[in-house]
């Protein structure tokens, strides 16, 4: 794989978290070198630099005692969740009221699940990538591009008002299957959390299907339910019916996209 394209997919993948987990206010991956590979898109390189740079002393004292699992910081502003992923180290940076169990269970599913993909996909050799540093545009980026322009003027022609005119946003999800006689094979469930702005962006209009599409580039329209968080027990969940799963060829604790379709 292009060594660039898996920065970007690594950056992505960091910016999603604070998507998922607004609490988490920076997030980065640096090697044992103190290089850092790939940062989400908000923080700037200093910020990062500085952090890891503080970091080098606990990373070599735990060195010394057989190497670093994960390790929580409490500080007087905030809390950084540092673990190991492969040969690297990821930082997330959260504010004092963010419930680390939460951040933890971010950390220990969604990176290592995107590097185990890009490594299935084909492995490279990372380099260092500023988090701030931004990346030409690939050929196929270009082309997409480009079809979207296109794509756009045809609308503009056909005079199509119902369709926004802005890309609609998605969420990763962490996947938890589940079944049983009563339960609908078309229907996912997700956080109130999650279709709410999205029907905020849509001006209120109700969203009943999202398309899921998972990592090995299988997509499926569905019908959506919107749950709770206390029913859903994490807003960073969607529960998709096994049938589906079978179908995309997903497991549980894998990661998916998932995106609003305007019907």
């Amino acid at each position: 794989m292009n060594e660039e394209i898996y920065g970007i997919a690594l950056k992505n993948a960091l910016t999603e978290i604070g998507n998922v987990c607004p609490d988490i206010q920076a997030s980065f991956l640096f090697d044992k070198e103190a290089n850092v590979v790939a940062g989400d898109a908000k923080t700037p390189e200093d910020t990062v630099e500085k952090v890891v740079k503080s970091l080098e002393g606990i990373l070599d004292k735990a060195d010394t005692i057989g190497g670093l699992d994960s390790l929580i910081i409490e500080g007087s502003k905030g809390n950084v969740h540092l673990s190991s992923v492969n040969d690297l180290y990821l930082t997330l940076i959260a504010s004092k009221t963010a419930d680390m169990k939460y951040v933890e269970t971010v950390a220990r599913v969604l990176i290592p699940t995107v590097i185990k993909l890009l490594d299935n996909l084909g492995p490279t050799p990372l380099r260092q990538l500023p988090p701030s540093h931004i990346l030409p545009e690939t050929k196929e980026e270009q082309v997409e591009a480009e079809d979207k322009k296109d794509s756009e003027e045809e609308k503009e022609i056909a005079g199509d008002e119902d369709l926004p005119d802005f890309d609609l946003p998605s969420n990763q999800l962490i996947v938890e299957s589940f079944g049983g006689l009563l339960v609908r094979s078309d229907t996912v469930q997700i956080s109130e959390e999650i279709l709410s702005p999205w029907e905020e962006l849509l001006d209120g209009k109700k969203i009943s299907h999202v398309e899921v599409e998972a990592f090995n580039g299988q997509s499926r329209e569905c019908k959506v339910k919107a749950l709770s968080e206390s029913k859903l027990g994490n807003k960073a969940t969607i529960r998709i019916p096994e049938k589906i799963c079978q179908n995309l060829d997903i497991k549980k604790g894998e990661l998916v996209r998932v995106r609003p379709v305007i019907t």
